[in-house]
């Protein structure tokens, strides 16, 4: 049995409620302020089948200050009933509520001309000629006009006939994930908590947990009922009422949506396809207006063209009150807070983050996101981020890249060059590495010139980098420069190119000598011993080692002692742990723990006393407020 949603609009008691009761026996204005006043101010919901059709129609609000509750029902309907009184005519509403139909792109179009029974042949004459006209500037041609009354059922059967003619003959597709805006929320006794809603997407089951977009807080399905009936699992488009454990009815608002766990999370800056409304007064951006997204609706800015006139389309960035959840392709409507009334009609393009002003940047990227392919989507977007997080969800949320579709469009933008992948976690665009090559040079050329050292360490370097780049890219990335000699290294120290950090392919290779001395070595030479060692004079061995020093990779102790930084490393390991067995500690303990001679032990110590390693008190020593983290030795690195 298919299924088949109906939106049923029009302006103010024109017959909605009586057409929606006529067809199929409910009374839809269950609010007792509704019974009051005599007209729909919620949505109301009912069902009937005609053959194996089964239908759902929403009774929308007609007036124009329930509008905004229209919208949470009009958001997946399959056809659009619009209902206009024969005695009364065209009115406000019933041009607007056409206008938001053709904007949330509703091509299935019924006009049921209500009290029928109320006017003569020529009034029911000129309506049709009337609808078929402004229909038409809305883009509904060759709609179906049928003279129906309420009272004394004439027409009902053919509009049933009609319907099942147009009715839904596919299933929805429930592959993505689960989704469902909250349009209202109850307590029912003995059952606690229930929400109802139509589900968008994906399916749920009794029993799977269910997480409230806006909050994050998860909540346990115990109960699905659809129309009445209980079942197993949810379906796209079917009127819902999740009966949920974990949560109570005052934890939800209206306008919150029910997703699966960790997958849609609602966005304060969105890109939107704006389309004006033929017969709208143009808008001024910046301004302030209304947005209507789902079940919800908030106060935002709108961003874009300074102006968009009626009938205009515009790339369009919005900031919206509160963060919403929005996805690529989603329909919304945009109302002016004053005069109140509808003007645009939009479609989602993809979410940011709320970061600093990028306003013409955002704006940019919205025109390569319409009504473009999936790897140019894909393009624009790691182009604007500079590099994006490998995230299936996210990519498919934001700019409708499917999971199953993932791997091939990443195949052809790298193929074609458009992405490079550093690793298996980042896509980077190829634009970013100009900008991120000028900043690492700019943060070396800053450091030789601001100090007397101008090396820094490399970790460092990543670090500082991160707010531009991962740091598996910046790494390539700086092995490239040094090999293109854009900056040289020692060990894991990098400058850039001067005088005063650039060696010889002699000096090199003496470097690398001398370092060999040095590694792993707890009782290294004296600067005598090491000139000695490698046959060269004193200076030119003094020389080399304050070169490396400079760059952190010897210590100077004093008195002609050095020691690698990743030995001293090692030796502040063992007396961390020397101090945790026993708070004070002899020279001769220290000595035997490192198990070194005096000679080195000596300056050692005065060096950690120094830089307050270790704190003498008398003839032992205690662990001082220097004692260096635990941490993994570093490997010591070749030069290039």
């Amino acid at each position: 049995m298919s299924y088949t949603i109906i939106g049923v609009i029009g302006h103010i008691d024109h017959g909605k409620t009586s057409l929606v009761a006529a067809l199929t026996g409910v009374d839809t204005d269950t609010h007792p302020e509704e019974k009051r006043r005599g007209i729909t101010i919620d949505l109301g919901f009912a069902t009937f089948s005609h053959g194996d059709d089964q239908f759902a129609l929403i009774d929308a609000p007609g007036h124009q200050k329930y509008i905004g509750n229209l919208l949470a029902g009009v958001s997946a309907v399959d056809i659009g009933l619009l209902v206009v009184a024969c005695d009364q005519g065209i009115q406000a509403q019933t041009l607007e509520h056409a206008a938001i139909l053709q904007s949330l792109g509703v091509s299935k179009l019924i006009v049921a001309m209500s009290r029928n029974d109320l006017v003569d042949e020529a009034t029911r004459v000129e309506l049709a000629e009337e609808l078929e006209f402004f229909l038409s500037e809305f883009g509904f041609e060759d709609i179906p006009k049928l003279p129906l009354s309420s009272v004394t059922g004439e027409g009902l059967d053919e509009l049933r006939t009609l319907l099942s003619q147009l009715a839904r003959k596919t299933e929805r597709s429930a592959s993505e994930h689960f989704r469902m805006p909250v349009d209202r929320i109850f307590t029912v006794e003995g059952r606690g908590c229930v929400v109802a809603g139509s589900p968008w997407s994906g399916v749920l089951s009794v029993g799977d947990q269910v997480q409230i977009a806006r909050t994050g807080q998860l909540a346990r399905v115990r109960e699905i009922e659809v129309h009445g009936q209980d079942r197993e699992q949810s379906r796209i488009g079917e009127r819902t009422a999740l009966n949920l454990a974990g949560v109570s009815s005052t934890t939800l608002v209206r306008g919150d949506e029910l997703v699966a766990k960790n997958t849609h999370t609602p966005a304060s800056r969105i890109l939107v396809e704006l389309t004006m409304f033929n017969d709208a007064k143009e808008v001024r951006c910046p301004t302030t207006i209304q947005l209507h997204s789902a079940t919800n609706a908030t106060a935002a800015r709108l961003f874009g063209p300074r102006t968009i006139a009626g009938g205009e389309c515009a790339i369009v960035l919005v900031d919206v009150e509160q963060p919403i959840v929005a996805t690529h392709g989603q329909a919304c409507l945009f109302r002016r807070p004053y005069p109140v009334g509808s003007f645009a009609g939009g479609r989602v393009l993809g979410t940011v983050q709320p970061a600093a002003k990028q306003t013409t940047r955002l704006l940019d990227m919205g025109a390569r996101l319409r009504d473009s392919s999936p790897a140019e989507r894909l393009t624009a977007w790691v182009d604007f981020h500079g590099e994006a997080p490998l995230q299936p969800i996210a990519l498919e949320l934001n700019i409708g890249l499917k999971a199953d579709q993932l791997d091939d469009v990443i195949q052809q933008c790298l193929q074609a060059g458009t992405i490079i992948s550093t690793d298996n976690q980042n896509l980077t665009s190829p634009k970013l590495l100009p900008r991120l090559s000028k900043f690492l040079l700019n943060l070396l050329t800053h450091q030789a010139k601001s100090t007397d050292d101008a090396w820094l360490d490399v970790q460092s370097v990543v670090q500082r980098a991160l707010p531009l780049a991962s740091a598996q890219t910046v790494r390539i990335l700086l092995e490239q420069m040094i090999k293109e000699k854009q900056i040289v290294r020692v060990n894991r120290m990098i400058a850039v190119p001067s005088e005063t950090t650039v060696l010889s392919k002699k000096q090199l290779n003496r470097m690398k000598q001398l370092l060999a001395l040095y590694l792993d070595e707890r009782k290294p030479p004296t600067l005598k011993e090491a000139a000695v060692a490698l046959d060269s004079p004193p200076d030119t061995v003094a020389s080399l080692i304050r070169f490396a020093t400079q760059q952190r990779i010897l210590i100077d102790l004093g008195n002609g002692f050095f020691v690698s930084q990743q030995s001293f490393d090692t030796l502040c390991e063992e007396l961390r742990n020397l101090f945790t067995e026993s708070a004070q500690r002899t020279v001769a303990e220290i000595r035997d723990h490192w198990e070194i001679t005096r000679k080195h032990a000596i300056p050692l110590l005065e060096y950690c006393d120094r830089y307050r390693i270790t704190l003498r008190d008398g003839d032992v020593r205690i662990q001082g407020d220097g004692m260096p983290p635990t941490q993994t030795p570093a490997t010591a690195g070749s030069e290039s």
